[in-house]
């Protein structure tokens, strides 16, 4: 086992090293888009909507870099009122320049759930790097792009129907962090995909005054059907195939979401943030990197606690398996006078894979020992796997 442990940590720091002595410089665009900070948001959402973008850089007099206005700060603010100017909608973006490694960039990406983030030089803004630009060095690199999709991809996927209303999807998203869903028929049968970048472009539509702002007010979006607005051209992978098939699609397609599917069934799911996630794994840090995101304000006297229970389910899981990486998402729904349900969404890379778990509960920190525990068994059922497929191999000999 100490053997096993000790090769694995080689393997982590010939990868870390190979991803991080590419250069930066290569990968991000230098000619990017802007937006004034005195815009009305209306007009910025329709040059990002012309331009696909999911983000655009506020700059001043063009390069003085201000902040970011992504469809994520639309869809989560609450009461954007028409007139509303880029600098009221815009977030500040995570420091990055040229020397900036690449594994730290993947970090910035995770904190930050953009898609594309500024390079600096100075107070300027030398170019923009995507996630899609980061995860492009994946086929360059022979241990990872012949990983399985199946041993990264999302399990247990949430999928809307096609018949459900748009503010389901609207919901969903906003519960789960989350910017794509599947979109099945009454069989469960993969059918189409629908993206908050649909929900946002028909509410914010310019020849349609009376539903613009709607979506991210307390008002419900019209009641259309998701299958009105949703895109019927989805691609997909198979869980056997390797992440260089993946992000090569991704590439070509210019899309961000792979459903995994056998017979339109859907299996699990494979995003560039998944990839992201995977590249930031490899970084170089003394501790476990952890991210905990939709903690509502209410519930922030409890992440102390949270932290610790995280803590002690990574220490027991670093007896079989060194962890790398933990997200955990946090939503709450089911609301009943004072009390909320709380459902968790965790992921957790180690030096064999990565693992995820779901858990609900009317207590947050008993959800979170839950799915730590669920979290050890997983890694514990492979653990037996590789145990089982070693004596089988000596067996043949």
């Amino acid at each position: 086992m100490m053997g096993e442990n000790i090769e694995a940590i080689r393997q982590k720091e010939l990868l870390r090293s190979q991803i991080d002595s590419m250069n930066l410089g290569d990968l991000m665009e230098d000619k990017y888009e802007s937006v004034d900070p005195e815009m009305p948001l209306t007009d910025v959402v329709a040059k990002m909507r012309a331009k696909d973008l999911h983000e655009i850089v506020v700059t001043e007099d063009g390069k003085k870099l201000l902040g970011l206005v992504s469809y994520r700060s639309i869809i989560r603010r609450k009461n954007l009122v028409i007139g509303t100017k880029a600098r009221s909608a815009m977030e500040l973006a995570p420091p990055i320049t040229l020397e900036t490694p690449l594994t730290q960039v993947a970090e910035h990406f995770l904190s930050t759930g953009y898609r594309q983030l500024p390079v600096m030089k100075g107070s300027k803004t030398s170019g923009l790097i995507s996630r899609t630009g980061l995860i492009s060095i994946i086929p360059r690199i022979k241990g990872l792009k012949s990983i399985k999709v199946k041993d990264i991809m999302t399990q247990n996927v949430q999928t809307v129907a096609q018949d459900d209303p748009v503010k389901n999807a609207v919901e969903i998203m906003r519960r789960l962090d989350i910017q794509t869903l599947p979109v099945v028929n009454e069989q469960g049968r993969l059918r189409g995909i629908i993206g908050v970048t649909d929900i946002v472009n028909y509410n914010w539509n310019g020849l349609r005054r009376e539903t613009r702002g709607e979506l991210v007010g307390e008002r419900n979006p019209v009641e259309l059907k998701v299958e009105s607005i949703s895109n019927e051209t989805v691609y997909t992978i198979g869980p056997e195939d390797m992440l260089n098939d993946a992000v090569n699609l991704m590439t070509s397609k210019k899309i961000s979401t792979l459903p995994v599917t056998t017979n339109d069934q859907i299996l699990g799911i494979i995003t560039t943030y998944d990839l992201v996630e995977l590249i930031a794994s490899f970084g170089k840090r003394d501790m476990v990197y952890m991210q905990i995101t939709g903690l509502e304000e209410e519930d922030r006297f409890s992440l102390d606690i949270m932290e610790r229970e995280i803590q002690n389910g990574l220490a027991k899981t670093s007896k079989i398996a060194r962890p790398l990486l933990f997200t955990m998402h946090v939503a709450k729904y089911h609301n009943l006078g004072n009390s909320s349900k709380y459902s968790l969404n965790g992921r957790l890379t180690t030096e064999h894979g990565t693992f995820i778990a779901h858990t609900s509960d009317w207590s947050l920190i008993k959800a979170v020992i839950e799915l730590m525990k669920i979290l050890d068994g997983r890694i514990m059922e492979k653990k037996e796997e590789r145990v089982d497929r070693r004596k089988k191999s000596r067996k043949e000999l």
